[in-house]
């Protein structure tokens, strides 16, 4: 049965177990309480975190004593799920957009102002406005709760990137309106309309859903970018990371896997393991979008998708 199954079932298959086990596991798992330290009566001996993977931590813990097996399957959901909903959003609005406003976009001022934003990178953009909202002191506490920040990250990501995406619809679904057959199709006395939904929207599907798991991965960069900057999805806590608040910590509120990556860095010339895990993770959910995306890509005509 899994011989029959492309790259692209293959893919869809596990991103649903890793988010059938990511919303399960929560439910009827509570999360591992947090050791200090660890004594061996027999051999006398004091360990203290970060713990080595083990029987009784699968994927070890922090240096806290945070288990990271529960961290990374808790924090799936919200990884997947976020960057979904920005890429339909994104998918959405700017396939409206695109579409309505095709001509607008055509204009050489609107094609030259977009034109000049690709080489600006949208994490500047991003962070340059969420950094006033989302950071506070260390002895303040957040203005914003937890849902209004989702709230917030979630217009700001999907409105940086719906321009570009209706541009590129735009300039797709207007190529595909200079075939011999859409042209023919006008002096036949075919509507506006009728052309897009008959002869325009059929060969145009194939190219957004390539283009939305291309968007999908763009997502999940422009996470990791941002969490390179303490801005993770759902909020960042911040504590005092020595005496008088020399250096803040860093943590992510929601285990999403870019802000464990950022938390657990440091960790790298220390205990490796402990900031591997995340991106191991990370790498994997990449690999799969992008294996799901090639697989499309394959499956559709390349004549009508170029």
């Amino acid at each position: 049965m899994l011989r029959k199954l492309n790259a692209f079932y293959s893919g869809t298959i596990l991103l649903a177990i890793i988010l059938l086990l990511s919303i399960t596991v929560p439910i009827f798992m509570t999360e591992p309480s947090v050791q200090q330290f660890k004594y061996n009566f027999d051999q006398k001996s004091l360990k203290i975190p970060p713990f080595s993977p083990s029987e009784e931590h699968w994927f070890g813990t922090d240096r806290n004593g945070k288990d990271l097996f529960y961290a990374i399957v808790d924090g799936a959901k919200y990884t997947i799920f976020f960057a979904l909903v920005i890429t339909l959003t994104r998918m959405f609005l700017s396939f409206i957009g695109g579409l309505v406003f095709k001509r607008l976009f055509k204009k050489s001022w609107v094609s030259g102002l977009l034109q000049g934003f690709q080489f600006v990178p949208q994490s500047l953009i991003v962070l340059l406005v969420l950094s006033p909202l989302l950071f506070y002191e260390l002895r303040t506490q957040s203005v914003f709760s937890y849902t209004e920040t989702l709230v917030i990250q979630l217009v700001v990501l999907v409105a940086v990137g719906i321009f570009p995406l209706g541009k590129i619809i735009a300039e797709t679904a207007d190529s595909l309106s200079q075939n011999e057959y859409v042209t023919c199709a006008k002096h036949m006395g075919a509507s506006p309309l009728q052309i897009t939904a008959r002869h325009v929207l059929p060969h145009l599907w194939p190219r957004l859903f390539v283009l939305a798991g291309r968007q999908f991965s763009q997502v999940l960069t422009l996470m990791l970018h941002l969490a390179i900057y303490h801005l993770f999805i759902g909020g960042v806590k911040i504590t005092s990371g020595q005496v008088h608040d020399q250096f803040n910590n860093y943590a992510t509120v929601s285990n999403e896997w870019t802000g464990l990556i950022s938390m657990y860095h440091r960790e790298l010339m220390l205990e490796p393991f402990v900031v591997m895990v995340p991106v191991v993770a990370y790498t994997f959910l990449i690999l799969c979008v992008n294996v799901m995306t090639k697989s499309l890509e394959k499956s559709f005509d390349k004549r009508t998708l170029y």
